[in-house]
């Protein structure tokens, strides 16, 4: 390969590598950074070597980040957060989008007690669940279409004469290792002057079922949780974490090219957004109630509030309505200068 054909090759790599720093140092700059670099270079060379490429990716992206500013990660970290809480509720959402939003039917309930209960029980059973917008289970929500999976069907028995709650519980687990259930666990809960419950739990073919032991018998059937959930919501999460900071750090790093009308606008745009989408992440942190900001009156063990954020006094609309600031950001950076603030800025 003749020598000015390497070397042509050789600068237009350097040139690609030029591209992480800004584009007004690269106007002033780039050319005495492209020529120190082509007469600093090997003969014969037609790729960069791979330390002067690391070197010139992170002296341009520290030069990015410097141009920036403080506001500019203020707003790539709040966005990373609202982007990763959001991306946790779509993951989780999307793994659970193909199970009925419903809980088990009374007859599966009733059919599968009558294998693992060891006691008499009675042959109807109790649904606990309706089916609304957003959580089936909180008085504040939408009604209508799709929810969270928290809902139970119940049927009660009698704990039979001969033994206390933990030998009946070795019983119902015995039967429930034997009918093929998995992940098959007892969990006992002593008291000082309350009696020993036990529960017993196993899951199979997407069922969840837990035999609860006190002085009363109770079996309750409800959804397991999807097999690749955890994977989905990790997933989701760290995804809309960066797609969050990114979109943050680009459109804050855009919006210092325009004059300062446009940047309190675009403020003002980060904050109403930051205040619609904040309750509706917030309440997608699952806890032992459900989550943060809505208590499903979960009773007992089963699937947390899944995508169940929007739920708190119009927080469901909020996070809706929160599209419109985010669009409004796309259209301020999109929007091109006038052609006086463009002529100043590269004078």
């Amino acid at each position: 390969m003749p020598d000015d054909t390497r070397t042509t090759l050789l600068a237009r790599r350097y040139r690609r590598w030029l591209l992480a720093y800004p584009r007004a140092y690269r106007r002033e700059r780039g050319p005495e950074i492209l020529a120190t670099l082509l007469d600093a270079a090997d003969p014969g060379r037609s790729r960069p070597p791979a330390r002067e490429a690391a070197l010139l990716l992170r002296h341009g992206l520290g030069r990015r980040f410097a141009e920036a500013g403080r506001r500019a990660f203020v707003v790539a970290a709040l966005a990373a957060v609202l982007g990763g809480l959001s991306g946790i509720a779509l993951g989780s959402w999307l793994s659970w989008r193909d199970v009925d939003r419903m809980a088990p039917d009374k007859a599966t309930a009733v059919s599968f007690a009558h294998s693992v209960l060891p006691g008499a029980f009675e042959d109807r059973a109790s649904h606990f669940g309706r089916s609304t917008f957003w959580n089936p289970y909180s008085n504040n929500s939408l009604h209508g279409g799709t929810g969270v999976r928290v809902g139970r069907t119940s049927v009660t028995g009698t704990v039979p004469p001969p033994g206390g709650p933990e030998r009946v519980a070795a019983a119902v687990r015995q039967q429930l290792n034997a009918q093929g259930w998995r992940d098959v666990r007892t969990k006992v809960v002593r008291g000082t002057s309350a009696p020993v419950n036990v529960e017993v739990t196993g899951t199979r073919a997407g069922y969840l079922a837990a035999v609860q032991i006190t002085p009363d018998l109770s079996f309750d059937l409800m959804w397991a949780e999807p097999p690749g959930h955890l994977r989905d919501t990790i997933l989701g999460g760290v995804a809309g974490a960066l797609l969050g900071a990114l979109f943050g750090l680009g459109t804050s790093i855009r919006m210092r090219r325009y004059g300062r009308g446009r940047q309190r606008a675009y403020s003002g745009l980060c904050v109403a957004t930051l205040l619609m989408l904040t309750p509706a992440c917030l309440g997608n942190i699952p806890t032992s109630t459900g989550s943060l900001l809505a208590n499903t009156n979960r009773n007992g063990t089963g699937p947390s509030v899944y995508w169940g954020g929007f739920v708190i006094y119009g927080a469901e609309p909020l996070a809706i309505l929160s599209l419109l600031p985010i669009l409004a950001v796309i259209v301020a950076c999109a929007w091109p200068q006038p052609a006086a603030a463009r002529t100043s800025t590269t004078a």
